[in-house]
Order: structure tokens, then C-alpha cells, then sequence
């Protein structure tokens, strides 16, 4: 039986240089972002993550 494990921000971690800074399209850039593969995977691994922050909406 599989374990469902949520992933917190934390867990993800941080990014120490843009992906874009070594791309041939950088140029293009921000055109360039809606065909980059690179990104559209950052973008997943990122909608997978919970905040570790709470916030409330009330007032």
C-alpha cells in the first residue's frame, strides 16, 4: 500500500540561479516562457506544494 505524502514548500526547496540565465531564448524572454519545458516542470513540482504559512482570512 502507497503512502500519500504531502509536500511543503520546505520539502521542495529554493532556486539558486534562474533556470533561464544559461538559455539560448533568453532574449526572447518573457515571449519564450510559455514553450519552455524547463519551466512548465518547475511549474508542476510547485503546484504539488503546500505553504507552510497559515493565514487567516478573518478579521
Amino acid at each position: 500500500m502507497a503512502v500519500n505524502r504531502n509536500k511543503f514548500d520546505f520539502d521542495i526547496g529554493y532556486f539558486i540561479e534562474s533556470p533561464c540565465k544559461g538559455c539560448d531564448k533568453w532574449n526572447t524572454f518573457p515571449v519564450c516562457e510559455d514553450e519552455c519545458t524547463i519551466l512548465d516542470k518547475i511549474r508542476g513540482i510547485l503546484a504539488e506544494g503546500i505553504s507552510c504559512c497559515y493565514s487567516s482570512f478573518e478579521s
